[in-house]
């Protein structure tokens, strides 16, 4: 790939993956559960973020996350007025499936001040639900059929008492909220971003930051840059996917495949052009098959290395289930992403993002392969 080659895809890239989020809030802020087609399981609460409880914080994000050592770096600048470090990680839900005993929960952990100071006055509710137990986003409480003041049924035995729901936009599109002490006992402890909220001009707030963090990758984001003020390069929050496109049980957190009833209800092996037998989401399939069609009409089926494309494990793949630090789900474990090397050629990537795919390439971590659907448009 030439350097101009390069520039043009990455530039065309970044391009893609805000124009797919701009679709994602106009497209999907009603209720979830509609796929591609618009149609799938009702799950209420999904809507556009509620910006305004972040509309003076600038969101601080990195791969791999933040060190206490370089939270406590950027806590004691002089430019930040309020700062409260969001720790993620995955909760194991019971499923009740003989063999397929733990649901990953998406779950994100804060000081209770800390983020209720950051959220302003919709936060507030937080301060006095998250000390009593887990507090749910809408859609997490669908999923988990519990309601306020219930019990999140954990494998192992284990339960948490839901001391509230509240929309997802406040949860940053997670399904649960713990409080940080709380969290602790289940193993989500590293800061995957950070929440601040500058003292003085926020430029100079990003050039402070950059300068105590000197050699990180980091990415910033601010209210309407995304429809969920979260970290992470992932296009739709955990939740969103679940919706979308169906729940599945797995052996457990660190190994194995989703259940057979999800696989067999869920993911199709059909002949697309181009790249022909694939293994995707039933939901997905047809704008994959569409774009790999409309690159063949333009003559740009050479852009295609199927061989690499299996070699890369395809769209669905149990190989590919994790990503490579194997802290979360792979969106290919939904069969909703798809692995093309680009060959330098930025019409690969507007091709793609025209039938519902955006381009990993313009991530944080760049994935120059990796394309993930988000809805049309993309």
């Amino acid at each position: 790939m030439t350097a101009r080659g390069r520039a043009l895809a990455i530039l065309t890239g970044l391009a893609v993956f805000v124009a797919g989020w701009v679709v994602f809030v106009s497209e999907w802020s009603g209720p979830a559960g509609a796929g591609p087609d618009g149609r799938g399981a009702g799950v209420a609460g999904t809507r556009a973020a509620d910006l305004d409880a972040f509309r003076n914080e600038l969101l601080v994000w990195a791969p791999g996350g933040f060190s206490e050592k370089e939270v406590g770096r950027v806590r004691d600048s002089t430019r930040v007025a309020a700062i409260s470090a969001v720790r993620t990680g995955t909760l194991p839900a019971a499923s009740g499936r003989p063999g397929y005993r733990v649901v990953p929960v998406e779950t994100m952990a804060v000081d209770t001040n800390a983020y209720t100071s950051a959220t302003g006055r919709p936060g507030r509710k937080l301060a006095t639900l998250l000390p009593k137990g887990a507090v749910l986003s809408k859609t997490g409480a669908k999923l988990r059929r519990v309601k306020s003041g219930g019990k999140l049924k954990l494998h192992g035995n284990r339960t948490l008492k839901v001391s509230g729901v509240v929309d997802d936009a406040l949860l940053g599109g997670y399904e649960v909220a713990l409080e940080r002490t709380l969290a602790r006992r289940y193993g989500i402890q590293r800061a995957a971003y950070l929440l601040v909220r500058p003292r003085g001009p926020v430029d100079d707030l990003r050039t402070e930051i950059r300068k105590l963090l000197k050699g990180r990758s980091l990415r910033f984001v601010t209210p309407g840059d995304r429809p969920f003020v979260r970290g992470g390069d992932g296009v739709l929050p955990m939740s969103q996917v679940k919706a979308r496109f169906g729940e599945f049980a797995l052996p457990s957190l660190r190994s194995g495949r989703p259940d057979p009833a999800w696989a067999k209800a869920n993911l199709i092996t059909t002949k697309v052009p181009l790249l022909g037998k694939v293994r995707c989401h039933k939901l997905v399939v047809g704008d994959l098959g569409k774009a790999m069609a409309d690159l063949e009409r333009q003559g740009l089926g050479g852009l295609v290395d199927v061989g690499d494309f299996r070699r890369s494990g395809g769209c669905w793949s149990p190989r590919l289930l994790r990503d490579a630090r194997g802290g979360k789900l792979s969106r290919h474990a939904w069969g909703i992403a798809v692995a093309l090397k680009v060959n330098g050629d930025e019409r690969l990537v507007r091709t793609m993002a025209q039938h519902g795919f955006v381009w990993g390439g313009g991530f944080a971590r760049p994935d120059a392969t990796h394309f993930e659907w988000v809805g049309r448009g993309a």
